[in-house]
């Protein structure tokens, strides 16, 4: 036998022997790839962070491709112009504006059912009133944290334009360097950022959920037409966040969920233990079922037709699509 045939031989047995191998084996699927928006940075992009650090998105094949903006007119012309399918955290007021516009989106699940803002002003400023006559730093004119911060300054007898003025500086990073370098007197800044604030000198007057108890903060959306498409796709991103939220609201994982925000956050770990205590264990916004809250919504309404922004009120499930949330739970177990 010459050595070409022994050679056919031997590559024959290896190819028997890798068929006997793999027969059965399930087949290796590529992940379905979801583009996401993000708005901005603050403390209730940890239902995603967890998500990442849990495996959640993995474990339901998918790779989420993150597209980050502090513009919220951006992030919601992303997502009505499909660049993004997904939208996480959503700002709840810039979608519903977009929608009475017709614009193709809706809202598929909730996500802090209440505001996390506290209101921080350079050292001089010991109460509200003592912020007439100064300068407000904001993300733009529209947004959901300017329209709270006018609502506190309101209750205290500050109008505007008569009593202060508003600069445009950025999403809460921003806003916060701007009153530390006193650029503005005040501004609206998330939790823990309002934390690191205080140890910083200056001072937190008030938190908004004081003066709004029910309100839907941010929510997940999504391009119509995309998840029409992509159904199965959507689903099993909410059943990620899903697990996502109940796995924070579970004590046994205090740990791991402090330990997510940290590290994703760019946060001390004292900052992280305090946004626990006060999100989780004492103001609780985030529901085991994802569910938006209509109360939460309706409040975001009536606060855009109070401030012009709608033309008059809506009912609040004109901007929900549920049927993939509750998809998602079904999978899940419930």
């Amino acid at each position: 036998m010459d050595n070409k045939t022994v050679s056919n031989k031997i590559l024959i047995g290896l190819i028997t022997v890798i068929t006997m191998l793999t027969a059965g084996m399930p087949e290796v699927r590529a992940a379905d790839e979801i583009k996401l928006g993000v708005l901005s940075t603050g403390g209730d992009h940890w239902p995603r962070w967890v998500a990442w650090e849990q495996g959640y998105f993995k474990e339901q094949n998918l790779e989420v491709r993150e597209f980050q903006t502090d513009s919220i007119a951006k992030a919601v012309q992303a997502l009505s112009a499909n660049s993004t399918d997904l939208m996480f955290p959503a700002n709840t007021e810039g979608l519903i504006t977009a929608i009475t516009k017709r614009a193709p989106m809706k809202i598929v699940a909730g996500n802090f059912t209440k505001a996390l803002y506290d209101l921080i002003t350079g050292p001089k400023y010991k109460k509200v009133e003592d912020l007439k006559g100064t300068t407000m730093g904001v993300i733009n004119l529209e947004s959901g944290s300017t329209v709270l911060l006018q609502k506190i300054l309101l209750a205290h007898g500050l109008k505007y334009p008569d009593d202060y003025d508003i600069l445009t500086v950025g999403g809460t990073p921003a806003r916060y360097a701007a009153v530390k370098k006193g650029a503005v007197a005040a501004a609206m800044v998330t939790i823990p950022t309002s934390y690191e604030a205080k140890e910083d000198g200056l001072n937190v007057l008030a938190n908004i959920s004081t003066y709004l108890p029910d309100y839907q903060f941010t929510v997940i959306g999504g391009h119509t037409k995309w998840m029409e498409s992509h159904k199965d796709q959507t689903i099993r991103f909410l059943m990620a966040m899903i697990k996502a939220m109940r796995f924070i609201n579970d004590p046994k994982n205090k740990e791991a969920s402090i330990q997510a925000m940290v590290k994703h956050f760019k946060i001390g770990r004292k900052y992280g233990e305090m946004a626990y205590r006060e999100i989780v264990e004492q103001i609780r916004p985030i529901r085991d079922d994802a569910a938006p809250s209509i109360k939460g919504i309706e409040t975001v309404i009536n606060l855009q037709v109070e401030n012009k922004g709608l033309a008059k009120p809506y009912p609040a499930t004109t901007f929900i699509e549920d049927s993939y949330r509750q998809e998602a739970l079904k999978r899940l177990g419930g």
